[in-house]
This record gives C-alpha cells, structure tokens and sequence, in this order.
C-alpha cells in the first residue's frame, strides 16, 4: 500500500515540476488582478475610510453592524480612520449667523415685516443626542420655526406704537422663549438681532408725528423751567441792586460814587483805539462831559493868496491873524491826538483863570 501512494505522491509533484511556468503565469495575472482592484475600490472608497475634521468641527460616526449612531464619542480635529460600511456625520461647532425675514400681526391685526439675525451654536457634548433626534438639518427643523413662533406670539401682544417704541424690550422676551425652545433641542441661542422692522407708511408717520408732539411738549415744559429760573434769578439780582443803592445812599457817598464811575467809563473811552473823545471839565463836583468826536474827511483847502504878497500890503502877519484868516477860508486845522488836544484845552484853562499883571507905575 504505500508503494502506491509514493508513486501517486511522486507524479503529483512531477506533473507541479512540469505545470509550474504555465501556473505561476496565471497566479501573476490573478494576483496583479487583484492589487489593481484593491487600489481602485481604496480610490474609490478613501474619502469614507479616511476622514478629516478641520478646525471648529466634531464629528459623530454611524456604524452599520454596530448599533447605529456611536452615543458614547464624540470625534475631534484630525485624521480619522474608520471601515467604509461606516458613515461619519460632521457638524460646525462655531458660532453661525443666519438671517431670517418673517411677518407678524401685531394686537390690532396690522401686518408687519421683520427682518431678523439669529446667532447659535450646537451643544458639543451632546452632539450625538441632537444628530439623532433632530440630523444636520437642525437650522431649517428647529432654529428658524422657534424664532419665527416665539415672534409671532409676542408681537401679538402688542400695538404698533408699542413694538416700535420698545424694540429691546420685545427682544428680550423673543430670547427667553426661544433659549428655552433650543435648549431642549440641544442648541444654544448666542443673540438674536432685529435689523429691521417694516411697518405701513400710514403707521409709520402717525406714530413719528405723535412722537414730535411729545417732543414738542417736552420743548415747552423746558422753557416754563428756564422762564421760571429766569425770573428767580432776576428777582434775587434786583433784590441785591436794592440793598446796594441803599447802603451807598446811607452811607452820604452818593455823589462820589457817580463821580467815580463817570471818572471809569472816561478812561475806558480814553482807552479805546477806535473812539476819539473830548473831555471838558464840569467843575467842581460835576461829571466831564464827554461827546463824541467822529472822524470826517478834511474838506479841500481853497488856494490862498501868496503870503509874500500879503506881507508887502500890509506888513508883517503875526500867527495869530494868520489862524484867523485860514479860518475865516474855512480851513479846519489838522486832527490832533486826544491827549494834545487835552493838554492845550488845559492850557488855555489855566491861562483864562490867570489874573492880569497890574500895571507898571511909570506908564499912564
């Protein structure tokens, strides 16, 4: 028996020895077959075998044989490798912005358009809860039905006027019912902003022509305060007016004072560059009075007679007489300072009060 089966054994292995080019040609191609299949189903399959989560993403993995959504693990940043019958679901964990735009009937029935922006985020360690109960599409099934709600309830309960005039306050009620309504949801509110609320043109101006009245009657209470503190702070200066005039008035100085301050306004006048003034004393214990002096073109001076020829006429003309004549042609003599003109008014002052020499006793 075992003279057979060594020969059985030995023609096995010859005819192998025989086949082996023409068998390890056929194992070439089925192996090279089966390599350019396994690259073209990794290139077809990479993106679901090889996962990437970029920043401010997480993601939650379905498995297929496994139970379903993984509620255990949340999946971070990074590269992830996972079997191709799985599937990994990624969601934003950043703060989003959406606008939205909504119509809402106010307590009179009055249609009105508001223009909205919600700012939310999903709560990361309960991601697999919200992607089971809710799905990615949590934006379009919960975000946007809850604020548009809670909008329309609460602008129910409020006039025109009201809405328009207390937009914070109705932003703050929008916000806790919605808060609560995305709590339950697994997503957080971060704000929730009117950009703009539309109301019919007949509404809007009734309520801005209401609101300038208000202002108006604001205006006018203001000027009854101001006219009020006016007229106190009159009273208290006359009152204090009085009381000086009678202490000046009992106390005999009456007189020096309005010397004193008659005295003051001439300096002042003195003072100034543009006025020019006389002053001519009063006396004793009078006021100065003072006039105005306006400055006028000087008039043209009429040609006169030669002084040469005069002088042979009739002799020798002293200053005096020549003044006179220059007057008499109505030549006015050339303006002088203030102080020049007060210095000679004094002058001749002195020289009018100054009593005549008496005679020499030789010439009678």
């Amino acid at each position: 028996m075992d003279v057979p089966d060594q020969e059985e054994a030995s023609s096995i292995r010859d005819n192998i020895a025989r086949n082996w080019p023409h068998l390890r040609r056929r194992l070439a191609v089925l192996l090279t077959f089966f390599l350019l299949l396994s690259l073209v189903l990794c290139a077809y399959l990479f993106n679901s075998i090889f996962i990437n989560i970029y920043p401010g993403e997480a993601g939650v993995l379905w498995k297929r044989f496994h139970g379903g959504t993984d509620m255990e693990y949340v999946y971070d940043e990074g590269l992830h490798v996972i079997p191709p019958w799985n599937k990994m679901y990624i969601y934003d964990t950043r703060i989003q912005h959406r606008p939205f735009q909504f119509k809402a009937l106010s307590k009179d029935g009055l249609p009105i358009t508001f223009e909205v922006s919600v700012r939310f985020f999903p709560d990361r360690e309960h991601l697999p809860q919200l992607h089971k109960l809710v799905g990615p599409d949590y934006i379009l099934k919960v975000v946007k039905p809850e604020v548009q709600a809670h909008l329309r309830k609460v602008v129910a309960n409020y006039l025109p006027e009201e809405i328009y005039t207390s937009e914070g306050y109705l932003l703050q009620i929008i916000m806790q019912g919605a808060m609560g309504a995305f709590a339950e949801k697994y997503i957080n509110l971060d704000n929730l902003l009117i950009r703009r609320m539309i109301l019919p043109k007949t509404i809007v101006e009734a309520i801005e022509h209401k609101l300038a009245r208000q202002q108006h009657v604001q205006e006018y209470t203001y000027r009854l305060q101001i006219a009020e503190k006016e007229a106190l702070r009159k009273a208290i200066e006359a009152e204090g007016i009085k009381r000086f005039q009678d202490i000046v008035k009992s106390s005999g100085f009456f007189d020096k004072y309005l010397q004193y301050k008659g005295i003051d306004a001439t300096v002042d006048l003195a003072k100034s560059d543009n006025a020019k003034v006389v002053v001519i004393g009063g006396g004793d214990g009078k006021l100065p009075l003072i006039m105005n002096m306006a400055s006028t073109p000087a008039p043209t001076i009429p040609a006169l007679p030669p002084v040469a020829s005069t002088m042979k006429k009739s002799g020798p003309v002293s200053p005096p007489t020549l003044k006179a004549k220059v007057k008499q042609a109505g030549v006015l003599e050339p303006e002088s300072s203030f102080f020049s003109r007060l210095q000679s008014y004094l002058r001749r002052g002195s020289a009018q009060l100054t009593p005549p020499a008496p005679p020499s006793p030789g010439k009678e």
